[in-house]
């Protein structure tokens, strides 16, 4: 079976699904929609055959993957839904998906309807941001309406795993639990950290790892953000209201002096974030982590992928930790399972490279 699939936002998601798909040889061609600059980049990288008319490219589609804001999904749908082709599979990649359902069930019944997240992504915005491997070991989290036949979701797991990603099947519903608690209420506390600051420049000169660290995310799109908080607006309030009375518990606890309680939540805390593994993207855990010191001197990386090419180990994830220019840095090094990291180390050691698996 060979589909022709159209792919509506041709940016850094929508690029890098175009990428992959390009490969798959389930794939006969990839028609983009877009405004005409983002077609000729799409073009020019090969992220996509050709450019079209969203009506009329939407009729001769067998996939289609809707990969612009979630608040555009309505009037999308709206100019579609009489042009697509009975047996038809729609799809999307945006960040929640109860919203989502609700806007794909406007749909004929002869339509597949397929909820996607897609859980990678990049500080680079737009196609010039898109990666053929941005979801490489990546969660990728499907939510196929009630009633979906088997034989259908078994394809789009065969057309997905050309981007190396990570299926997982949810309902709508969990999905937007999870991501509420894993995705979007730790970008609105890093917010509400760094506001906390009021940008006095004091702080932010004495900012060190952990304030950067937690808060890194509150660097992204704000609009963006906009848009995906309000399309999961009551779980995101009734996540916000467990957080505010575990920091109002703690806050209690402090205010009495009450170190054992204190002692009790940190180390609470502590038993359960340990128990996330360390080398993983999405909310799938795979891998095993390697942190090795190397010099900082041209070739290190390609001598460590040498050393472990010579066992047969796979590098699956790569990280530069931290580096001192002309000195040396630390870096991690994922690898597929256990038994794998402790043959790498041993290798690493062997060949005067200090190394350890980080548990």
């Amino acid at each position: 079976m060979s589909v022709n699939v159209l792919i509506i936002g041709v940016g850094l998601i929508g690029g890098s699904l175009g990428l992959a798909l390009k490969e798959s040889p389930l794939v006969a061609r990839v028609i983009g929609v877009d405004e005409d600059h983002t077609i000729d980049q799409a073009l020019a990288m090969g992220a996509i055959d050709g450019g079209g008319h969203l009506e009329t490219a939407a009729a001769t589609a067998d996939v289609i993957f809707l990969c612009t804001p979630i608040s555009t999904f309505g009037g999308i749908i709206d100019q579609v839904k009489t042009r697509i082709k009975p047996g038809a599979i729609i799809s999307d990649v945006g960040s929640t998906k109860q919203e989502v359902m609700r806007v794909f069930s406007q749909l004929p019944d002869a339509v597949y309807k397929i909820g996607g997240h897609p859980m990678a992504g990049s500080e680079i915005r737009g196609v010039v941001g898109a990666d053929r491997y941005l979801f490489e070991n990546a969660a990728y989290i499907l939510t196929p309406a009630p009633g979906t036949p088997d034989d259908i979701l078994a394809f789009m797991n065969e057309l997905l795993a050309c981007t190396g990603a990570r299926i997982k099947r949810l309902t709508a519903e969990r999905h937007d639990e999870l991501v509420a608690a894993i995705s979007h209420i730790p970008h609105l506390t890093a917010a509400a950290l760094v506001n906390m600051t009021r940008g006095d420049e004091e702080h932010l000169m004495m900012a060190a790892g952990g304030f950067r660290d937690t808060t890194r995310i509150a660097s992204s799109n704000p609009e963006l953000w906009d848009n995906i908080i309000f399309s999961n607006q009551e779980i995101i309030v009734d996540k916000l209201d467990l957080l505010i009375e575990n920091l109002i518990k703690l806050r209690e606890a402090i205010k009495a002096g009450d170190r054992e309680k204190v002692l009790q939540e940190l180390s609470s805390a502590k038993d359960t974030r340990d128990r996330i593994p360390q080398v993983h993207r999405g909310i799938m855990p795979d891998f095993s982590d390697i942190v090795c010191i190397v010099p900082d001197k041209p070739g290190i990386i390609a001598r460590l992928g040498a050393i472990l090419h010579e066992k047969d180990i796979n590098i699956v994830d790569i990280e530069i930790l931290r580096v001192r220019e002309g000195d040396g840095g630390t870096i991690r090094l994922g690898v597929p399972s256990l038994t794998d990291a402790a043959e790498a180390v041993a290798e690493l050691q062997a060949n005067g490279i200090k190394a350890w698996i980080r548990s």
